[in-house]
């Protein structure tokens, strides 16, 4: 049973997973958009799991972009999206976790401490 969690290193919403994970003893792969690009299958697995919460428009790289790319992100075509995603992982949410684990499916965004507890540790 194995999780991957998806993301960079230097972000406090991932160093907040990180720590609940080592905590938790919950072993995981760890995805870096810093070292590797995000498969267009890989990036269409998570809008269609999570919809648009996927683009992070609270994010430094999502307010960089001029309206014309913004507007790109907000097209409903998925591989104009991700045209512009693979060049800046970092516009992605984070973390975003998939996988298996003992209680099933595992399917996060984000860092929600009660939804972890929830999904991530046994009963």
């Amino acid at each position: 049973m194995t999780i991957t969690v998806y993301g960079i290193k230097n972000c406090n919403t991932m160093k907040k997973a990180f720590d609940f994970l080592g905590e938790h003893k919950i072993s995981y792969e760890f995805f870096d958009y810093k070292k590797s690009v995000l498969s267009q299958a890989d990036f269409e697995r998570f809008v269609e799991l999570f919809g648009d919460k996927v683009i992070n428009k609270q994010g430094t790289t999502y307010r960089k972009f001029d309206d014309e790319t913004k507007a790109m992100l907000a097209s409903d075509d998925l591989s104009v999206v991700y045209q512009i995603v693979k060049s800046n992982q970092s516009v992605l949410k984070r973390p975003i976790i998939t996988g298996e684990h003992h209680n099933g499916a595992v399917a996060l965004i984000g860092f929600d401490e009660s939804l972890y507890q929830e999904t991530l540790t046994l009963k």
